[in-house]
């Protein structure tokens, strides 16, 4: 199995990354993550050099990337948000873009190519 991780160097997509490849070792990850405040790639130095796991930088607002990589793999869990509540008072239009219209761009490439998709929120 393949699947899109969206945000998977933030704390909880890294962790879900790493525990994926560590129970489910033949599949493949591919981890779409913008690397803003929130992403670390230092979360995932025990799998950057695992043949089965490929970190694209990219923003889940490109729909031309999120369409490229929805279409080539067979699950989405979607992690990729903007977080904390202080932030969202400080930059709405951030949030709304990305956690509102972002989210819409995965769900359009996952109706597109009847992928299934899970979407986990903290925020």
């Amino acid at each position: 199995m393949k699947l899109l991780v969206t945000g998977g160097a933030g704390f909880i997509g890294a962790n879900f990354v790493l525990y994926w490849l560590n129970k489910y070792p033949d599949d493949e990850v591919v981890n779409l993550d913008a690397l803003t405040y929130a992403g670390n790639l230092e979360n995932l130095t025990s799998v950057e050099n695992n043949k089965n796991y490929k970190f694209v930088k990219g923003d889940i607002l490109d729909s031309k990337l999120v369409e490229e990589l929805v279409e080539d793999c067979d699950l989405v869990v979607h992690f990729a948000a903007e977080s904390h509540v202080d932030r969202s008072i400080l930059e709405p239009a951030a949030f709304l873009k990305t956690n509102i219209l972002g989210t819409q761009v995965i769900l359009d490439a996952a109706v597109k190519y009847k992928k299934r998709f899970h979407h986990v929120s903290t925020d």
